[in-house]
């Protein structure tokens, strides 16, 4: 399958799966209370370090490694499993400390109902790996429309019945059901077979490292909950959360569908001789010509982009999402500098960069301590920005990217911004004031929408950026249709 079609391919299924997902935030956020949702959302976040762990790797090391055959299937298979099962086990054993620590008893039931997730993924997670390897994104796509309509359609109908903060725990159980057996019927009898200890040892070494690196970062994503939920409550929790939702929607979905196809293909262009450099350029012009304006735009129409779809009594969470979106532009061109550096084998390289950056951010957030939750918020700029330096290090490093070769390449992206946020800038100057109720705002977010691609679409043609023979090619095949 070519790179395009995997990219419309994969495209069409997280746009599925993204709507079925901003629709169930959009209901639970008006059926539920911020304490409510703050709670899960501690949850997740002690969650997110064991759902690394419990992969150990695994899916990284079938998709890079340059051989597998039925032996390296059934070692991944005894690591996830015994990982996997480990920690559900450990999480079950430790989900009252927990919950005393933050001081609520519902934080014990949701990581009670999480961690039978764990029982379920060893079944899952080396198939998903399996079809990447082989960019099998058709088969991939299938299943995770199949998690995503379950763990909506649960996840809201346990909040009607009210199931509060325990309705996103049955959806997401749901979700990887569904999924795990979806996978195993497109693929069967390569996962269900007898665990082994021969040739574990590889996957271990790298396991490992690729783990650690992994946690690292996502406890650099999940300290916002984890040190906001000690220092601050579950409220300010909720708060940032719903702040960062708007840019973590985008980047989760957007540059995880690229990063899902830029992998695997990534790492077998290196096995057959190209230019790293050259291939980590060309990607980053195509993929920050896209996030990097739609970010822009989120900064600028935060306000009624929020108040829309959540409602008033989320309005202290408008100025922290504009600074976060305006601080993740700094770092859209090193947005998969993992998946690069993972590909080619160099998971230490990662390792190193991880603990850097992530360490900024922990010692930023640990400021909540002193300073209120908008103030921190303004501070993380500190963090994004140490993390754009060492991720270009690491680059550098690596592949002999330096930073003058890079912004050659994704300039023309760069660009576009202003061509994309001044039709925005307008609609926000004069008429942003008047955004009051839900019918003015959809309004305000119509007419900034429509420009906002106007713009973009007009900068792409004007700069002569590559995305304009997609484009063409896009026009053509619907013209033909």
């Amino acid at each position: 399958m070519s790179f395009r079609r995997s990219l419309s391919v994969s495209a069409l299924s997280q746009l599925i799966a993204f709507l079925l997902s901003f629709a169930s935030v959009i209901v639970v956020s008006r059926l539920l209370t911020p304490e409510e949702i703050g709670i899960f959302s501690v949850s997740v976040a002690v969650l997110g370090m064991a759902h690394i762990l419990r992969e150990f790797g695994v899916g990284q090391y079938l998709v890079q490694a340059h051989r597998i055959g039925a032996q390296e299937r059934r070692a991944a298979f005894t690591v996830s499993i015994i990982t996997a099962w480990f920690l559900a086990a450990l999480l079950f054993i430790v989900r009252h400390p927990l919950a005393a620590f933050y001081g609520h008893d519902g934080v014990a039931e949701v990581l009670a109902l999480l961690a039978i997730n764990f029982l379920i993924m060893p079944f899952g997670t080396p198939l998903l790996a399996l079809m990447r390897r082989d960019l099998q994104f058709g088969r991939i796509a299938i299943g995770h429309i199949s998690g995503a309509v379950a763990n909506a359609s649960v996840t809201i109908g346990a909040a009607l019945m009210g199931e509060s903060y325990l309705s996103m725990a049955w959806g997401a159980i749901a979700s990887h059901i569904v999924k795990a057996s979806v996978l195993n019927m497109m693929r069967p009898g390569e996962i269900f077979m007898m665990p082994t200890l021969k040739g574990i040892g590889g996957v271990l070494r790298f396991g490992s490292v690729a783990s650690l690196a992994s946690v690292v970062k996502e406890l650099g994503s999940s300290a916002p909950d984890l040190i906001f939920g000690r220092t601050l409550g579950f409220s300010e929790v909720a708060l940032y959360s719903r702040a960062v939702g708007l840019k973590r929607m985008l980047l989760q979905r957007l540059v995880g569908l690229v990063r899902g196809v830029h992998f695997p293909t990534f790492a077998r262009s290196l096995r057959e001789g190209g230019d790293a450099a050259k291939l980590y350029g060309q990607t980053m012009n195509y993929l920050v010509a896209v996030v990097a304006p739609v970010l822009a735009f989120m900064a600028i129409m935060a306000g009624p982009l929020i108040l829309f779809l959540f409602g008033d009594q989320w309005t202290r969470s408008v100025p922290i999402a504009s600074m976060l979106c305006l601080y993740t532009v700094l770092t859209t061109p090193y947005m998969l500098y993992s998946a690069s550096l993972t590909a080619a084998g160099k998971v230490t390289l990662v390792l190193k960069v991880e603990f850097m950056a992530q360490g900024v951010l922990v010692l930023v957030l640990m400021s909540s301590i002193w300073l209120p939750l908008e103030q921190v918020a303004a501070l993380l700029i500190l963090a994004f920005s140490v993390e754009a330096l060492v991720a270009q290090v690491a680059l550098r490093n690596a592949f002999g990217l330096t930073f003058s070769d890079l912004l050659r390449a994704i300039w023309p992206a760069c660009r576009l911004i202003p061509f994309s946020v001044l039709g925005p800038l307008l609609v926000m100057l004069f008429a942003g004031h008047l955004a009051v109720d839900e019918m003015s705002r959809f309004v305000v977010l119509l007419f900034g929408s429509i420009l906002f691609v106007a713009g973009w679409l007009l900068g792409v043609f004007y700069v002569g950026h590559p995305i304009a023979d997609e484009v063409r090619l896009l026009y053509r095949k619907i013209r033909r249709q």
